[in-house]
């Protein structure tokens, strides 16, 4: 073991240096919102199908969303100056935290995101839209574009 040649190591590594460069905008493309009953169902289907799921949790809102993988030249250059896309948004209104959910047996971890500066201000962006009783047919409702741009 050389300790000279190993300190030296450590001292080049701490030379890093970390940029914290938060996203700036964040683009929904579509949103959604559920009943909690037709949520917790396409978690256990998402679940099922192989997808992993940790749902998030913000201003009385549980969600999750898709991000679109920055794939192309333009994604890329928006993601990098901090515009992310983000294909779609799903959530349903649930006024109280929980660290899980059990849906026909499968326990669904859920994140407090309220102090995550980029997700609780996505939620507090959905409840502003969220209807106070989803009770539709197949309890989703898509969110109205034209009235959705701030």
């Amino acid at each position: 073991m050389n300790l000279v040649g190993d300190e030296e190591t450590s001292k080049k590594r701490s030379k890093v240096r970390v940029i914290y460069r938060p996203a700036k905008e964040i683009v929904i493309l579509d949103y959604f919102q559920f009943s909690r009953d037709a949520l917790d169902q396409m978690f256990a289907r998402l679940i099922h199908s192989g997808m992993p799921i940790m749902a998030h949790w913000a201003e009385g809102l549980i969600f999750i969303y898709f991000p679109l993988v920055p794939e192309t030249d333009e994604l890329m250059e928006n993601y990098l100056r901090g515009r992310i896309f983000w294909s779609s948004v799903n959530f349903a209104l649930m006024p109280k935290y929980s660290p899980s959910i059990r849906v026909g047996g499968l326990e669904i971890p859920v994140l407090d995101v309220s102090n995550h500066p980029i997700l609780a201000e996505v939620a507090r962006w959905l409840k502003k839209r969220a209807k106070p009783d989803v009770k539709t047919e197949v309890g989703i409702i898509r969110g109205d574009l034209q009235n959705s741009i701030t």
